[in-house]
């Protein structure tokens, strides 16, 4: 197996870094292996070694929440229903506030995400995590957790317009009066 180099790593990071700028200001569709590749200063053949491809890329961009996320759900999967609740709306929220930038790439790629499969996990750890914030099985309780993870997203989308403090207690506000806490 070979080993990777500094200069490798630096060339991964920087690719993953200038498609994150890209696909915030142009969006995922309108953006291009080409338009990455300029941005980071390589070739497209240096984005295609390390990456098969732009889901690969934008994947690639995910993953710090994607493990994030998935560490949520594994703490929340070990606490009682109430408890459970309680940690995933307070530490939602501050992941939402955290990776904004991230939410606004991942609202524009939602419709066709089902296609893709390098992110069934990612889904399935959204789904999960809809569970933990409606707090039981019921189906009203459900479709809010779902309606009020849109509306927080949506809300996370406008990098610029509120500060993350005020976007933090908006969110968690809003989670709070939607969700059905537990007496």
């Amino acid at each position: 197996m070979a080993t990777t180099t500094p200069v490798r790593e630096r060339t991964r990071r920087e690719i993953v870094q200038q498609a994150m700028v890209l696909f915030q200001s142009k969006g995922y569709s309108a953006t291009s292996l080409q338009d990455i590749a300029t941005a980071a200063g390589c070739s497209k053949a240096t984005v295609l070694y390390h990456f098969n491809g732009k889901p690969a890329v934008l994947s690639a961009v995910l993953e710090p929440s994607r493990a994030a996320l998935a560490e949520l759900n594994a703490a929340a999967a070990e606490l009682p229903p109430a408890e459970a609740q309680e940690l995933a709306i307070t530490r939602f929220v501050e992941l939402a506030v955290e990776f904004r930038g991230v939410v606004n790439v991942l609202q524009d790629v939602l419709p066709t995400i089902d296609e893709m499969p390098e992110f069934r996990d990612l889904i399935a750890a959204g789904l999960r995590l809809t569970e933990f914030l409606a707090g039981s099985d019921d189906p009203l309780e459900r479709a809010l957790a779902e309606f009020a993870i849109n509306g927080l997203l949506g809300e996370c989308r406008h990098p610029g317009e509120r500060t993350d403090a005020e976007l933090q207690t908006l969110c968690d506000t809003a989670l709070r009066r939607i969700l059905r806490l537990p007496d």
